[in-house]
């Protein structure tokens, strides 16, 4: 999957941090499962959802997520209004975006 993120979307002073890319896995209808992506910048967090060729996208302050959590090819984010996992991520990036947004948030 490519990268759904857009870069025009931050501003001038905002850095992109380390995102992963994977199947993001929440209800909506009878749907389980979307491509996605969570993308963190030093100022804010970008969660991405390809909803059957529609892009929408959330973005939230680092003060709506509580944590994140690293299991194999995984990782789970919690946000103020619960947990939400993204799987199948590869490339050994899982670790390195949860200690970026921990870092963040500062766990």
């Amino acid at each position: 999957m490519s990268e759904l993120f857009n870069e025009n979307e931050l501003s001038p002073s905002e850095k992109r941090g380390p995102g992963v890319v994977g199947t993001i896995e929440f209800k909506m209808g009878d749907q389980t499962e979307f491509p996605g992506e969570y993308m963190p910048t030093n100022k804010r967090f970008f969660m991405v959802v390809d909803m059957n060729g529609q892009p929408y996208q959330r973005v939230m302050s680092y003060d709506e997520i509580k944590s994140v959590e690293v299991e194999d090819d995984a990782v789970t984010v919690e946000f103020s209004v619960g947990k939400i996992k993204m799987r199948d991520i590869g490339n050994g990036t899982a670790q390195v975006f949860a200690d970026y947004v921990n870092a963040q948030i500062g766990n």
